[in-house]
């Protein structure tokens, strides 16, 4: 037995008959079960219950045995000198308040529901890609369409953290707070931290007085990621590297180690040089992007403030000095449909909902969630999995979602906090 399971029961009063009696042979009737406690303190806070003949409002403390009431430190604790009852699985010992009797105690053991308990069990032990799913069909479909709408918020939620982080570290600054996090995106994984890194150590603030001239935006982009510290062949990164030097002698920069940049494992068209290129355009070409971003109703608006074409230098480069065979283009590398997805779902998506929530600007918040269903749905291995087991995926918001069920419950089988293992687990 376990504790999660008794806090499942008493919430949802699944018990097996309907006429409870207390320890002490007392008639209990849940008028309310109280609030699920997460936190601190007790189960249960602000239930009503009916002991006897009185009416009772305080709170529900839950344990497998009675003797944890002492174990746990509830004894010398404030904030359990308010609870009206104790639920156990076994009442191995008298706890009291202040004096024997004062607290009354509902023995739930005999009360559990068995092949609740049964399947329950089956699931912890079940070997497979997730506890349910030998029944997932089972469920309606408006169950797991209001879980996944649930999913996607929460979702949104935990990604907003690292971006609330960063607003603060800034002052309160939601421009410099997306240019930091769109820098990070363009790291795709692999040279996210040092993508990220990067715009830490080169503010907004002064590639913003560059922004006509996209020379100097490269670079002070490639010298500052200490890309530039070779002697180069070729006159393009030459008289990058000579712009940088008087430009990092004008802000007093200092660049990064150039082993900080993963080449390995990546295809040419995901090489951090060409990233920081098209990063590099970026800025140039999208004056005010963030703040263009909010202006816009139109989410399907969105995408194509992301079309942009580096330097033609880099249609015929990967790397500096590197002519490539396979990219003849004569003009620049274009930002791909996929990449432009990708910073859409993760960068675009999760500012608009956090600035929202920050400002009460529930607009921006909307704005996110349908952002994430224009885009396509993503495509991978736990994606793949959920299309297996029977469920429908129409667009990023549904993966989002599905990704952070995956992640946050299914993967730790916390069945007993997900609606659909609940509506399962009821039958």
């Amino acid at each position: 037995m376990t504790e999660d399971y008794l806090h499942y029961t008493w919430q949802y009063r699944l018990f097996s008959r309907p006429e409870l009696i207390t320890t002490s042979g007392e008639k209990l009737i849940v008028i309310q079960p109280g609030v699920y406690n997460r936190h601190g303190g007790p189960d249960f806070l602000n239930a009503r219950l009916k002991i006897g003949d009185k009416t009772w409002s305080g709170h529900v403390e839950i344990h497998l045995k009675a003797s944890d009431w002492d174990k746990h430190g509830h004894a010398d604790d404030e904030h359990y000198k308010n609870v009206i009852l104790h639920v156990v699985y076994q009442p191995d010992r008298e706890i009291f308040l202040h004096q024997p009797g004062d607290l009354p105690v509902f023995d739930v053991s005999s009360y559990l529901i068995g092949n609740q308990w049964e399947r329950y069990q089956i699931w912890l032990k079940n070997k497979t890609w997730i506890p349910c799913e030998p029944s997932l069909r089972e469920v309606d479909t408006l169950t797991i369409t209001n879980w996944k709408d649930r999913m996607m918020s929460e979702r949104l939620e935990k990604k907003s953290t690292s971006f609330l982080e960063v607003f603060n570290a800034t002052g309160g600054d939601w421009s410099e707070v997306f240019y930091r996090k769109l820098a990070r995106n363009f790291g795709f994984n692999v040279n996210a931290e040092s993508m990220e890194y990067l715009a830490t150590s080169l503010p907004l603030r002064i590639l913003s007085r560059h922004k006509s001239d996209p020379f100097q935006v490269e670079a002070l982009l490639f010298g500052q990621a200490g890309l530039l510290s070779e002697i180069f062949s070729e006159d393009y990164p030459a008289e990058l590297q000579k712009e940088y030097l008087h430009l990092s002698k004008k802000y007093d920069l200092k660049p990064m180690n150039a082993s900080a940049w993963n080449f390995g494992r990546l295809r040419p068209s995901n090489f951090p040089t060409v990233r920081i290129a098209q990063f590099a355009s970026l800025i140039c070409h999208s004056e005010h992007l963030f703040s263009k971003i909010l202006q816009m109703d139109d989410v399907k608006e969105i995408p194509r403030l992301f079309n942009t074409t580096t330097h033609e230098y880099w249609g015929i480069h990967y790397r500096f000095d590197a002519r490539s065979v396979k990219n003849q283009s004569n003009s620049g590398l274009r930002l791909g449909d996929n990449a432009i997805q990708n910073i859409l779902v993760n960068t675009v998506a999760v500012i608009l909902f956090s600035y929202g929530k920050y400002k009460s600007e529930y607009n921006q918040v909307d704005k996110s969630l349908k952002l994430l269903e224009i885009c396509d749905a993503e495509d991978n291995r736990i994606v793949r999995n959920w299309l297996a087991s029977g469920l429908k995926v129409s667009h990023a918001g549904d993966t989002q979602a599905l990704l952070q069920l995956y992640n946050e419950y299914c993967s730790s089988k916390r069945c007993l906090q997900c609606q659909i293992g609940l509506k399962l687990l009821k039958g």
